[in-house]
């Protein structure tokens, strides 16, 4: 049968909080699992087990990211790595939501006693963030809360990280 439904059927039977899967080629899968499951996606792009990786933890006034702050502080702390907190704006001004995010993400990491920075940048989100994570970080970013129609035709945030990134990514839902 066609996998990424026997997937959806299985995290919506099962109620698992995340699917692991490996980074393909095309990367076609993962966009369709990113978009029809219900769970959050760690997707494993070019992992190398002996690498140092640090994790890049990308923080705006979504919705969703607390609950990425959350897992991002769990992986952390599982593998013992350090963070990097980015936050893009598109704009030459961050908004102060943006701010009050990245703050709350800083406060949540401190009181977990986790080494971290903050970055801020200005220009395409799914690009910087692209760009910074390299192929020595571990992304973590909430989903896109946006319209499925307008995902289809124009993509989203967490989509063109995934297309663009050479290191592993999770999208937190």
């Amino acid at each position: 049968g066609d996998i990424v439904e026997e997937l959806k059927n299985e995290v919506q039977n099962h109620g698992y909080d995340v699917t692991i899967i490996g980074g393909s080629g095309k990367r076609r899968m993962s966009h369709d699992l990113t978009q029809y499951i219900n769970s959050s996606i760690f997707v494993v792009n070019n992992y190398k087990p002996n690498q140092n990786y640090r994790l890049l933890l990308a923080v705006d006034n979504s919705d969703g990211t607390k609950k990425a702050v959350k897992y991002g502080v769990r992986i952390a702390q599982a593998l013992d790595i350090e963070v990097d907190i980015i936050t893009v704006s598109k704009t030459d001004e961050f908004k102060d939501d943006y701010m009050k995010a990245a703050d709350w993400a800083s406060k949540f990491l401190r009181r977990t006693n986790i080494n971290h920075k903050k970055i801020f940048l200005n220009g395409n989100p799914s690009e910087l963030i692209s760009r910074e994570a390299g192929d020595n970080h571990i992304i973590v970013m909430s989903s896109s809360n946006r319209n499925p129609l307008k995902t289809f035709f124009q993509g989203n945030k967490p989509l063109k990280v995934l297309e663009n990134s050479q290191c592993p990514i999770l999208i937190v839902k």
